[in-house]
């Protein structure tokens, strides 16, 4: 027992950069840390020339939770440090506020309607060319470490690739409490009767079990009362996803990569390490008021009252699991880059800090993501790169998440993928949907585009669709009750003003240029009941 405690205390000085720190000592956490990541011997030095590019995701993570945003209910020093050394975007949106569809649509520049990858059980056409693709093909050894969400098993231009299943294996008989956290959902009481979920990585590849998942009746049924997982911090996944990456920086640090660390958390299972977890007890929380639902549209309506019947204790276990594992990932944020500046890579690597989607977080009642209001759609997007960008700059432009593809092209300035495929595909554009925002990062006072976009449902009875501007946002939300939010005057989002006849002339003009970006007529994915005509 006394070997099992030592381990723990020696994980967490090695892990604990920045806030963490403070509690050990930077100096315990820098002699602790990996030997392949420590600084480069004086014989030594990185490649020259082209820029290496670190993504850093993390899944579901809203965009005001951070420090360097304002809000210090969850501490994120090591994600402020990377914003302390580069741009951060106030107003940065995902395509669609999906795992999978927005992730392919970061890979590819192309949104969810183009690709057809849209739900969680969608894959996306091997035959697009992803950023992995065009990087791999000019000279980048590519890798993705963690979570992309493929859901099935083509690695889609990644050369090194690290799936959660590698974890899984790392895990061993210790896959049992995983499974526990996979059942003990707490917005989620199906999981316990099916403990399947590929969001999780549980498993990583949609239906890989023929039947039922063996761990039915094989799980424990928790009750809520804490959020610790039974796992020791150095066998969670984005901590191993953390050394990983680590080791894969050191290992390569003389060639250009492109590496993609992306971490599940603060994405379900809702239980981080117990040291994080007892900083946000369960009974603690405080639930943000509902307010007046009746002025939402009715497929939203009925959201909100579903989550609400959940119960007080479940909804405080979710804030209370969502904040404690935000707090975790931004130590396993901290324990990457820690190991960028060891290499003395820092200088000249493009990284960039990013989510594929927000979280309500309570918001009018709802929880986790599948709208289109701001706390769901709007995303964290931070970009460093001394010798290009400026530093810790704060940039207000509308932006959409999706267009790094095509930026990181620029900064690095290898040429413009020609072909948005590897292979040609019956009505695949010829060029992105995306647009780059290196402008943007060289100049943050630059205004941006003057609106962004992003779409949701696109199979169900209910499409809906979103235009923002600077000002107002509009949702189309096809065969229900459209939505008019003015920022200016309303920025929580709480007065649907869709039928006020002082802005219907803004109504009309915001859904020309809706319709013109995508009309809703020419969604083939609706079910066949739902089309017109």
């Amino acid at each position: 027992m006394k070997k099992a405690r030592i381990g723990r205390r020696q994980f967490l000085q090695s892990a604990a950069v920045g806030a963490a720190s403070t509690v050990l000592g930077q100096k315990a956490a820098e002699a602790k840390s990996f030997k392949s990541t420590g600084p480069l011997s004086s014989d030594a030095s990185p490649h020259e020339g082209k820029p290496n590019v670190l993504v850093i995701m993390t899944d579901q993570h809203r965009a005001d939770l951070m420090t360097c945003a304002g809000r210090d209910l969850v501490p994120t020093p090591n994600i402020d440090r990377i914003a302390s050394r580069g741009v951060r975007f106030t107003n940065a949106y995902c395509p669609y506020p999906v795992c999978v569809a927005s992730r392919m649509a970061l890979l590819t520049g192309l949104y969810s309607h183009t690709t057809g990858a849209i739900t969680n059980k969608d894959h996306l056409d091997w035959r697009y060319r992803t950023m992995a693709d065009h990087f791999a093909d000019n000279g980048y050894l590519t890798a993705l470490i963690g979570k992309m969400h493929f859901v099935d098993a083509h690695n889609h231009g990644f050369e090194y690739y690290l799936s959660i299943n590698d974890w899984l294996m790392y895990l061993g008989p210790k896959v049992k409490h995983y499974a526990n956290e996979i059942a003990n959902h707490p917005l989620g009481p199906k999981f316990f009767d099916t403990v399947n979920d590929n969001g999780a990585g549980f498993p990583d590849i949609e239906g890989l079990w023929d039947g039922p998942s063996p761990w039915v009746g094989n799980v424990e049924r928790w009750n809520f009362e804490h959020m610790a997982s039974p796992l020791e911090p150095q066998d969670h996944l984005d901590m191993f996803l953390a050394r990983e990456a680590a080791k894969f920086i050191s290992r390569y640090r003389h060639q250009p990569f492109l590496l993609v660390t992306s971490f599940m958390k603060p994405h379900s299972p809702f239980y981080p390490p117990r040291q994080w977890a007892e900083k946000y007890p369960v009974d603690k929380m405080e639930l943000p008021p509902v307010g007046d639902i009746t002025q939402y549209p009715d497929h939203i309506r009925k959201r909100i009252q579903r989550l609400q019947g959940l119960g007080d204790k479940r909804l405080r276990a979710h804030r209370a699991g969502y904040m404690g594992s935000l707090a975790f990932v931004d130590t396993c944020v901290g324990y990457v880059y820690k190991a960028l500046e060891n290499q003395g890579l820092a200088d000249n690597t493009i990284v960039v800090y990013t989510a594929d989607h927000g979280e309500m977080d309570g918001d009018h009642g709802l929880y986790q993501k599948f709208c289109l209001f701001e706390p769901s759609v709007r995303v964290p997007l931070i970009v460093s790169c001394p010798k290009q960008i400026p530093q810790n700059k704060v940039t207000t432009a509308l932006t959409e998440y999706f267009g790094l593809y095509p930026t990181l092209v620029e900064l690095t300035g290898i040429q413009p993928p020609k072909k948005t495929t590897l292979l040609d595909i019956p009505g695949a554009p010829a060029r992105m949907d995306a647009a780059s925002f290196a402008d943007v990062l060289r100049n943050p006072d630059l205004k941006g585009p003057p609106a962004a976009f992003c779409e949701h449902a696109l199979r169900s009875r209910i499409g809906q669709y979103m235009i923002r501007t600077r000002r107002y946002k509009f949702n189309f939300n096809d065969g229900s009750t459209h939505e008019l939010y003015d920022h200016e005057a309303d920025p929580g989002e709480f007065v649907n003003r869709i039928n006020d006849p002082g802005l219907k002339k803004v109504r009309n003009q915001l859904q020309d240029q809706l319709f013109a970006w995508y009309n809703p007529e020419k969604n083939p994915y609706r079910p066949v009941q739902n089309r017109r005509g």
